[in-house]
């Protein structure tokens, strides 16, 4: 009762963010959402900044259903300000929401709340060890990562990172956790998952923005390489985006690929089910296989405009979604291609589409 009180009070919370004021009823669970989602997967929407419009929209590729407003239906309350990420684990859909700082857990085959860790930072992304027994949350504004426990939704304490300023998106290797510290900084940091101590801190590029592990071990890491905007640390200064290559046992760190000065990454880095190529939005949709490491002659799907700025790979069918966010200030579009490239389908979500989250993962 304590814990459904507690969901039920962050929900009326996510619902002020909104610039609503809803009644007491409004903030239960909806009882008569009927809505079953078997398949496909969810695109979160991240909504304006400080609007509280974000939103989680479920997409079925054989029907071409488009179901909006997911967690809405489900919960008769708004998601919240800026929908930062999604994770799939065990029957659950992780939502991080940053600036409401929130994490709630779904039911993903209704969207209903089911558990939360609130009063967060800056919430970016979730990790869960390979035990399944412990979960991480990055935070941005703070090295201080929040752990909680995945079969019970409890938040259960911090890890503090020692030599970096933040963190950011995180990969499990076995018993090691590597985590980017990407806003005004350069490093990885390694974390055993059995204690929690820090293993080791190792510098990249300027900004490490996005990572994925492929199926020989090796960590890819994607650099931004800062903007005249970012604090670098002294005797840091920012400098081209790159592509970088890790190896998980030795944290041996190689620069495989330098872009042009100035150059935006538009997506995090993606990865297909076989862990054999890598995806990403730089001025084109690029595919990169592995045992090479660097750009091929040619891109994969040539776009236009500057809207594009989210990627998911389907695991099992290896389909390419792409969120384009349009004119920032109407709803996007998803456009979907299959691994060759061809245009599928495409179909419309909400305010700033950005990630995917398969039930296939």
């Amino acid at each position: 009762m304590k814990k459904l009180f507690r969901i039920l009070c962050a929900l009326a919370a996510v619902f002020v963010l909104g610039s609503c004021n809803p009644s007491e009823e409004e903030q239960k669970p909806n009882e008569e959402a009927t809505v079953a989602y078997e398949g496909g997967l969810f695109v979160l929407c991240e909504g304006s900044y400080g609007a509280g419009n974000s939103s989680l929209w479920h997409y079925n590729p054989e029907s071409k259903e488009v179901t909006a407003d997911v967690f809405s239906t489900a919960n008769d309350a708004r998601l919240g300000d800026v929908g930062q990420s999604l994770y799939m684990y065990n029957g659950l859909l992780f939502v991080v929401v940053n600036n409401s700082g929130v994490v709630f857990a779904l039911d993903r085959t209704t969207g209903e709340v089911k558990g939360m860790i609130d009063d967060l930072t800056s919430p970016r992304f979730i990790a869960i060890d390979a035990s399944g027994t412990k979960g991480y949350i990055s935070q941005m504004y703070t090295n201080e990562l929040i752990t909680f426990d995945p079969r019970t939704l409890e938040r259960t304490g911090s890890v503090a990172l020692e030599g970096v300023v933040g963190s950011e998106q995180m990969v499990v290797w076995g018993d090691r956790l590597f985590i980017a510290s990407w806003s005004n900084d350069h490093k990885i940091t390694v974390l055993d998952t059995d204690t929690d101590e820090q293993i080791t801190t190792f510098e990249v590029g300027v900004q490490p923005y996005s990572m994925v592990l492929d199926k020989n071990d090796t960590l890819w890491v994607v650099c931004d390489g800062g903007n005249e905007y970012s604090e670098l640390p002294e005797g840091v200064e920012m400098e081209a985006p790159s592509l970088w290559k890790i190896d998980a046992e030795t944290f041996a760190a190689t620069k495989t690929q330098t872009f042009e000065p100035g150059g935006y990454f538009r997506s995090r880095l993606g990865i297909n089910g076989e862990g054999d190529t890598l995806y990403f939005i730089y001025d084109a949709v690029w595919a990169i296989d592995v045992a090479m490491g660097e750009l091929p002659a040619e891109p994969l799907i040539a776009i236009e405009g500057w809207g594009q700025y989210g990627i998911g790979i389907d695991p099992v069918s290896e389909e390419i979604y792409i969120a384009d966010a349009k004119d920032y200030v109407s709803n996007g579009e998803v456009l979907r291609y299959n691994s060759q490239g061809e245009l599928i389908d495409t179909f419309e979500v909400g305010l700033l589409p950005s990630k995917f989250a398969f039930f296939s993962e």
